[in-house]
């Protein structure tokens, strides 16, 4: 890789840092999409159709599969303990759900801005841009979408395995428990946020 290319990729890393995450390079090719991935959001989550940035308005797993064939690099990122401003109740919320939006939106738009044309971020977690999802509405097509602009899928809507993406770099995820009360679901332990940005 030249020293120049090696200069962008350093910054895009020390963004993620002041963020409060850590990330590091992972080749597109060790990147594992795989069908299962997606049965796992249409069986047992209940984002499934309830936000443009999940199934069924995104990528299949081999329509992912083929746009990672176009990238030789990546880089994954991975924030530990609750992102954004989590409640006291440490509750699952709207607004820990934007702040990632919100990361990988500008970090995708410094890529490109540092000559990475084909920059594309893959989020964690639901899209929380909106209070209310159009997805929900009746007749949803997702050019109803009111922030298009910075909503990107999850690495598991797009049918990346992200259990895979993590080990292949020698980081290991523990599993999410939370217990759910009225108004929504509380974590059970601090959650670990895993995001991928293909560079090219």
């Amino acid at each position: 890789m030249k020293p120049e290319k090696e200069d962008k990729i350093a910054e895009l890393v020390r963004f993620v840092v002041e963020k409060g995450g850590e990330a590091t390079m992972i080749p597109a090719k060790d990147i594992v999409t795989a069908e299962w991935v997606r049965q796992k959001c249409l069986f047992g989550c209940g984002g499934f159709g309830r936000r443009f940035s999940c199934p069924p308005y995104t990528l299949t797993p081999s329509e992912t599969r083929k746009v990672l064939k176009e990238y030789k690099t990546a880089l994954l990122i991975k924030f530990l303990g609750d992102v954004g401003e989590p409640t006291p109740e440490r509750l699952v919320s709207r607004d820990m759900t934007a702040y990632v939006q919100n990361v990988m939106y500008e970090l995708e738009t410094m890529a490109f801005s540092a000559g990475f044309y084909k920059a594309f971020a893959y989020t964690g977690h639901q899209c929380g841009l909106c209070k209310h999802c159009t997805a929900k509405d009746e007749d949803a097509d997702i050019t109803n979408c009111m922030n298009r602009r910075k909503m990107r899928p999850s690495m598991e809507a797009a049918g990346i395995d992200v259990y895979a993406a993590c080990a292949s770099v020698g980081w290991s995820l523990d599993i999410l428990s939370c217990t759910n009360v009225p108004g929504g679901s509380v974590l059970d332990s601090p959650m670990t946020t895993v995001m991928l940005l293909l560079i090219e």
